[in-house]
Formats: C-alpha cells, sequence, structure tokens
C-alpha cells in the first residue's frame, strides 16, 4: 500500500471513530414527564395545528408582507383536505425545516480528505 493512501485510511477511520456520539450527548435535559405533558397538550385537530401557526403574530407580518389577510388565510386553512391539513401538522410539529444541514464534523472530514488528497 502506498504511504499516501494508508495515511488517507488511517485519517478516514479516525475521523469515523472520533465524531461517534458522546456518552453527554445522549442524556435529554428534559425529563420524560415534561416531554409526556408537551405532547399532551398537542392540539388533536391537524386543521387546529395549522391554524394556531399561521395565525401567529409573526405569521400574520409574513403573509402580510405577501399580500394575505388574515381573512384570506383562515380561508386557505378551511378549505385544506385532511391529508394536506395533516402534512403541514406534520411539518409544523417537527419544525418543517426541509434543509439539509451539514455538521461541523462533516465539514472538518471533508477538509482533512482534501488536504489529504490534494498532497
Amino acid at each position: 500500500m502506498s504511504r499516501k493512501l494508508s495515511t488517507f485510511l488511517l485519517a478516514a477511520v479516525a475521523a469515523v471513530t472520533l465524531s461517534a456520539p458522546l456518552a453527554a450527548q445522549s442524556r435529554s435535559t428534559i425529563d420524560a414527564g415534561t416531554l409526556d405533558g408537551a405532547v399532551a397538550a398537542r392540539p388533536a385537530n391537524n386543521r387546529a395545528i395549522v391554524s394556531s401557526a399561521l395565525t401567529s403574530s409573526s405569521a400574520l407580518t409574513t403573509a402580510a408582507s405577501l399580500g394575505l389577510s388574515r381573512s384570506a388565510l383562515e380561508t386557505r386553512i378551511a378549505s385544506l383536505d385532511d391529508a394536506s391539513a395533516q402534512q403541514l401538522a406534520e411539518k409544523i410539529l417537527a419544525g418543517g425545516d426541509s434543509t439539509v444541514v451539514i455538521s461541523t464534523t462533516a465539514i472538518i472530514i471533508g477538509l482533512l480528505l482534501l488536504i489529504l488528497l490534494t498532497r
């Protein structure tokens, strides 16, 4: 094996090993009772979840900047079918973020590999 390849493999194995979650990351700072209470307090109706999120002050401000009034939002929420309401409610409860997040560890590993491969 060439020295370059062995160095590359060693760096890759070290990066994967060092990026494993630590024991402190697996524990929650919120107890199970608080989490259960938050889930129980969630509205049962998907349309109510969507309505409460889209009629918040920040959502209404954003809608107004797009030319939508509160009544127009309420009309559109009422016209959602059950599948669409459920899909929106799930996105709202999950944070609604569908973007890819690259962790710092992944960036460091990528830079290390780039450095090792260009030498």
